[in-house]
């Protein structure tokens, strides 16, 4: 079924502040990064599936999972502010400096998303490969501009004053978020831009169950709570 060369990559770090060794952490009875290990190799459009960690234990867990993880992750870029997407540049450097190899497209999973299905990730690859150069997975938020407010010391203030304040919502444009789920981009996009979310960049929309974030111990209980209709 794999017609291009999409390179997967899933960073993993083993340090996280908000929930200890998050990427293992339990979720309906299997680590959290087995979700999306599992996702990605169900999906069959992906030549490779890798894992990106600094942490030796999920390098052998990914292993064991059935992805692919050839290098512990550098200590400069497995610090807390280093951007993911220059841990996906890292692994493109690799491939062309390991194994002379450059993939037609570049896609990054993040853990944190479980519930991203093998179908997602098959449509939005099917977005990708129909003309874009970069796909990002969104939800809709079902709001709109004339509903978002700042606050400052308990006072409203509209985020788009120009919007009527009163307009219905009929004709209004949708509002969407981007979920965190799936991100694709053509490599030599990715390089120049030192990110996915360039001028064009196509949405693929997801619903927003599937679309659950996981960054706290807050999300966590939720998404244990929403694991029970999956597994």
């Amino acid at each position: 079924m794999i017609e291009e060369n999409i390179v997967c990559v899933i960073p993993a770090r083993g340090g996280s502040k908000g929930i200890p060794r998050k990427n293992l952490v339990d979720l309906g009875g299997k680590p959290l990064l087995k979700w999306t290990i599992e996702a990605a190799l169900e999906s069959k459009v992906l030549s490779r599936v890798i894992v990106s960690t600094d942490d030796k234990d999920i390098a052998s867990f990914a292993r064991e999972a059935g992805a692919s993880a050839p290098f512990i992750r550098p200590n400069e870029i497995a610090t807390d502010d280093i951007h993911s997407v220059h841990v996906v540049l890292h692994v493109l450097d690799w491939l062309n400096d390991t194994e002379d190899f450059a993939p037609d497209g570049i896609m990054m999973l993040l853990p944190t998303s479980p519930f991203r299905s093998f179908e997602h990730i098959r449509g939005a690859t099917n977005l990708f490969l129909s003309g874009s150069d970069s796909v990002i997975s969104v939800v809709d938020l079902g709001k709109y501009m004339t509903n978002f407010r700042y606050m400052d010391n308990d006072v409203l203030e509209m985020v788009a004053p120009d919007e009527e304040k009163n307009a219905q919502r009929q004709g209004l444009k949708k509002l969407y978020s981007v979920n965190g789920s799936i991100y694709i981009a053509k490599p030599n996009i990715l390089r120049l831009n030192e990110t996915f979310h360039i001028d064009g960049a196509k949405g693929y929309l997801m619903d927003s169950v599937s679309s659950v974030d996981i960054n706290s111990l807050e999300d966590l209980r939720i998404a244990r709570l929403l694991a029970k209709s999956f597994v």
